[in-house]
C-alpha cells in the first residue's frame, strides 16, 4: 500500500524559493527541469506533471525549506542546511 505524498502548493513553492533567495531558473537547475515548467506552477498551472513537483519539493528541501501542510496548516520554513547542495545542470 503506497502513502500519498502531499505535494506544496504554488505558493508554497515561490515561498521557499524566495527563503532560498533563488531565481525561477536556478530552482529549475536544482530541480533538472524547466523553468518555463518551474513558472507554470507557480503560475498556478494545473497541467504540470506531479513528478515536477516532487522535484521542485526535494530541491528545495535539498537546501533547507520544510514544507507543511498535510496535517498542519500550510506553511514554509528554512532550517538550517547540513551540508551542500549537489548541483544539476541549470537548463
Amino acid at each position: 500500500m503506497s502513502q500519498q505524498q502531499h505535494h506544496p502548493t504554488p505558493a508554497q513553492i515561490r515561498a521557499g524559493r524566495a527563503l532560498v533567495d533563488w531565481s525561477q531558473q536556478e530552482l529549475a537547475g536544482h530541480s533538472g527541469i524547466g523553468r518555463r515548467t518551474v513558472a507554470a506552477y507557480e503560475n498556478g498551472g494545473n497541467r504540470v506533471m506531479p513528478t515536477s513537483v516532487v522535484a521542485m519539493k526535494e530541491a528545495l528541501e535539498r537546501a533547507g525549506i520544510r514544507f507543511s501542510g498535510e496535517d498542519e496548516p500550510e506553511g514554509v520554513h528554512r532550517v538550517p542546511a547540513s551540508r551542500e547542495i549537489p548541483d544539476r545542470d541549470v537548463r
